[in-house]
């Protein structure tokens, strides 16, 4: 697989660190020039959604990466469901590589499932220096070990029958993937295709949800996600709303 994402980037490759989305926020304050993705072997305080911690043992992929944005900052929701792809793509090429049938969905907003487990989870993040707008990515796949603390199903791509190689090998993959997505997204100037794959890969699409935003549940039918990524649910009533944040339950 081709490395012409490297050309776009610089790689920044660590054995251990706080968490790499922590380094990412350093380098935006240190007012980076460039953009950067960041990859480490290890984190001793990994993040997830909402605060909460990410299980983050050798082997599995802990990356993030670090886009000087000139985006309208309503555009940029859009990259969630974006990488969601990326990471979609580069999961299905390598069960196909190895002939192994996995069902991927992707959980709104920013969750990768295998065989409805939590394998991946996706933090986005904006960053303001003076006159300048970063956008942080962070990804998180488990290549070789599903974290035990989560309060819903998780598994890695190891113990769902795929072997994953190392987390550089599946980094570039999903760097490939992800390169060639953002490209046809700045091009295109808009969320249609990114937004009609996603769709089509969703979990639970068309049935009935619950979702918990931290002060209700709200149960429905999962009808479609809007155009600035809200979850638009059709409630019992037959009314429509829409739902800005929130987990969908598993």
């Amino acid at each position: 697989m081709t490395l012409n994402w490297l050309e776009s980037y610089n790689l920044l490759t660590l054995d251990k660190i706080d968490s790499t989305s922590a380094e990412a926020q350093r380098l935006a304050r240190s007012s980076a020039e460039e953009d950067y993705v960041i990859i480490s072997k290890e984190q001793s305080a990994g993040k997830a959604t909402k605060g909460r911690e990410w299980d983050s043992k050798p082997g599995n992929l802990y990356s993030s990466i670090l886009i000087s944005s000139k985006l309208g900052l309503e555009r940029i929701p859009e990259l969630s469901f974006l990488v969601a792809n990326a990471v979609y793509d580069a999961i299905t090429s390598l069960a196909i590589s190895q002939e192994v049938e996995l069902d991927i969905k992707l959980k709104w907003p920013n969750d990768v499932l295998i065989n409805g487990k939590k394998t991946a989870g996706i933090l986005l993040e904006s960053i303001f220096v003076k006159d300048r707008h970063y956008v942080m990515i962070g990804i998180g796949v488990n290549l070789l070990h599903a974290p035990n603390h989560l309060n819903c199903p998780v598994t890695s791509l190891f113990d769902e029958g795929v072997h994953p190689g190392g987390a550089r090998e599946f980094l570039n993959s999903l760097m490939t993937n992800f390169h060639r997505l953002y490209s046809g997204w700045l091009s295109d100037n808009n969320f249609a295709k990114t937004r009609s794959d996603w769709m089509g890969r969703a979990y639970n699409l068309n049935k009935v949800i619950t979702i918990d935003d931290g002060l209700r549940r709200t149960s429905g039918v999962f009808k479609e996600i809007s155009f600035d990524g809200s979850m638009v649910m059709q409630l019992a009533s037959g009314q429509f709303c829409s739902l800005a944040s929130g987990e969908i339950e598993l």
